[in-house]
């Protein structure tokens, strides 16, 4: 979906269709309280709910391989699940496919189904490869064998050879054609100094929208709050863009709403390129493209 006023452009997913996932708080064997919730479908203070997964929902047990791995180095699981998840919310047969399984009868998913399916997507598709996590090339052919096995008509690429003007018109080419872009944030250089180094981009959070409509003004569409500092290593999704002639900053023309953690961020497209090319590389940080097969 594209919006466009004279200062303002905006690319994105619809919230209410990504993603969401709902956290009752309440222990399995209360059944027919969560029973009673889910069918009020207009108490929606009842529930916590996040956009998209969040590697921090599996426990940080050391003496639990499987669970430690995930909550430390499970990103790229947790966006290509995303991902599956958003294909069974709004393609024709999503339901039919193996993470439609996992929604209820609104095309909704739990925190405990997604963590369920969470695991079955390590069984089949991808393996964390230690404190190494998982790798862009890693993730591209798992998305390729799940789409096989699902019959989806889409096609992963990781493609290092981007620079900064293809890869913002592929990310706004994507979100225009209804598909969330998984976005690698790679280590600095050398990698054996990357985590002692923190060298990495900061995420915002949209603190108020001063120009909604997006009008021809000297007021900015937005104002941003620096939340988290130096993230490296990581992925996520991008669910939107925003294009300001009048940000308050020349760093905060263009933004990218990302999930990551369950929880809605915002980038700099100008730090996230400056970061690509003069700290980490190009085959180390970017996107993952999908387009349908040929």
């Amino acid at each position: 979906m594209v919006r466009s006023m004279d200062q303002v452009k905006r690319y994105g997913l619809s919230r209410r269709r990504y993603v969401s996932i709902k956290d009752y708080g309440e222990s399995k064997s209360d059944e027919k309280k969560r029973e009673e919730q889910v069918e009020n479908r207009y108490r929606r203070h009842i529930c916590k709910i996040a956009y998209g997964g969040n590697q921090e929902w599996f426990p940080k047990d050391k003496s639990d391989k499987n669970n430690y791995l995930m909550s430390q180095y499970g990103c790229g699981v947790i966006a290509i699940t995303d991902l599956f998840l958003y294909w069974a919310m709004t393609l024709p047969n999503g339901k039919e496919t193996f993470a439609g399984q996992y929604l209820d009868e609104r095309n909704q998913i739990t925190k405990e189904n997604y963590m369920l399916l969470v695991e079955e997507i390590r069984k089949h598709y991808v393996v964390i490869l230690g404190s190494s996590g998982t790798f862009a090339p890693q993730l591209t052919l798992a998305i390729n064998h799940y789409a096989k096995d699902n019959h989806i008509e889409h096609k992963a690429i990781w493609d290092m050879s981007l620079n900064g003007v293809e890869m913002m018109k592929q990310i706004e080419k994507m979100l225009q054609a209804n598909q969330p872009v998984i976005l690698m944030i790679g280590h600095s250089l050398p990698l054996i100094l990357s985590r002692f180094r923190k060298k990495g981009i900061p995420f915002y959070k949209q603190t108020r929208i001063l120009n909604p409509l997006g009008r021809k003004s000297h007021t900015p569409y937005a104002c941003y709050q620096v939340i988290k500092k130096n993230i490296f290593g990581h992925f996520v999704v991008i669910t939107g863009m925003i294009i300001d002639k009048q940000a308050e900053r020349a760093t905060q023309h263009i933004m990218l709403r990302i999930s990551s953690w369950g929880t809605e961020y915002y980038i700099s497209y100008h730090h996230l390129r400056q970061y690509m090319t003069q700290i980490s590389r190009p085959y180390l940080s970017g996107i993952i493209s999908l387009g349908n097969k040929k």
